[in-house]
């Protein structure tokens, strides 16, 4: 077949859904011939070469609600499996990544940032970064992540065995984190996203598109957290304090509140790192967007090495104290 139609397309991606209702819920598809059929004058801003897309935003065709859509440029692809590989990418990868919490998606891509020298995933990292030069590192490493699907088995029982591996790799590697992250284990988070949209576990969780309602639930919820304990204690009190001196929420700088809260929580208190920058994409005003919360991550892991030398320096005078 030197060129699929729209009615081949239609046909693939309909049985390619079959396996992933989750996805034939939430996605609509738009196969068109070329990029200035779908984009017009932008068209020239795609990379060369561009078979698909994935664009998280809500659509309604007038019957239904869609969170995002998959377009594919059909004179880019010149086989159904050329195309089945660009749904898997699309579909699996890039709306499958949002099917993982905010801070989940954030602490994954952190992951994916910190690994770009492993041998294993090296190769991976350079082509993305050769083909997307101009694109911010957290789009990078979203790339690497839905170009792991071009490559796992989709078998649906490979797929759940692969799915524990998954649940496994993702807590050592990611949630932790324990241990760097290697390509077998993007290859379990893979198989364990493809899995749970095959069997209906997994559905959309991060929505962009959200924003601004997230950022005014947070604010709105500071002052819940003036009686609870640990992490979100040491949030409430320096976000009271920089309400007060700001005279309003809208006019903090939560950046500031947040490098105060990792250096009492880490510094003082001894608090796991990953916990503290995970606390902090839940509740932080300033720590919604995945760019925000991949720039907090960063932020701990810079001050991890000083803190966490502080805290062993305080716990020693402390100890001093006690003998005398």
């Amino acid at each position: 077949m030197s060129e699929l139609t729209r009615k081949d397309a239609e046909d693939i991606t309909k049985a390619f859904l079959q396996d992933y209702p989750v996805a034939r819920r939430h996605l609509a598809f738009i196969f068109r011939k070329t990029a200035q059929e779908l984009f017009s004058d932008r068209a020239g801003e795609l990379p060369p070469k561009t078979a698909g897309g994935y664009l998280s935003k809500d659509i309604y065709d007038g019957h239904r609600l869609y969170r995002g859509k998959v377009y594919v440029i059909l004179e880019n692809i010149k086989t159904p499996a050329n195309f089945l590989v660009t749904l898997r990418h699309e579909t699996l990868g890039h709306f499958g990544l949002n099917t993982f919490s905010t801070t989940e998606k954030s602490a994954l891509l952190h992951s994916i940032i910190n690994c770009r020298s492993e041998p294993s995933i090296e190769q991976f990292w350079e082509a993305v970064e050769n083909r997307y030069p101009d694109k911010s590192v957290d789009v990078q490493a979203e790339e690497v992540f839905a170009h792991v699907f071009e490559h796992i088995k989709t078998n649906p029982y490979q797929l759940a065995i692969f799915s524990d591996y998954g649940v496994t790799a993702f807590r050592e590697t990611c949630a932790g984190p324990e241990r760097p992250l290697l390509w077998k284990d993007l290859l379990y988070i893979a198989s364990m996203v493809a899995h749970g949209l095959h069997d209906g576990s997994r559905t959309q969780q991060h929505f962009p598109q959200d924003h601004d309602l997230i950022v005014a639930d947070r604010i709105n919820n500071i002052d819940s957290l003036r009686n609870s304990g640990g992490i979100s204690n040491i949030f409430w009190r320096h976000a009271d304090t920089a309400i007060r001196k700001a005279g309003n929420a809208d006019d903090v700088n939560w950046r500031n509140v947040e490098s105060m809260v990792i250096i009492e929580s880490i510094g003082t208190h001894g608090q796991k790192p990953a916990d503290v920058a995970n606390w902090l994409c839940e509740i932080s005003p300033g720590a919604v967007s995945i760019e925000q919360q991949l720039a907090l991550r960063k932020k701990v892991s810079e001050l991890v090495p000083r803190l966490e030398v502080q805290y062993a320096r305080n716990n020693q005078e402390n100890e001093r104290g006690l003998e005398r």
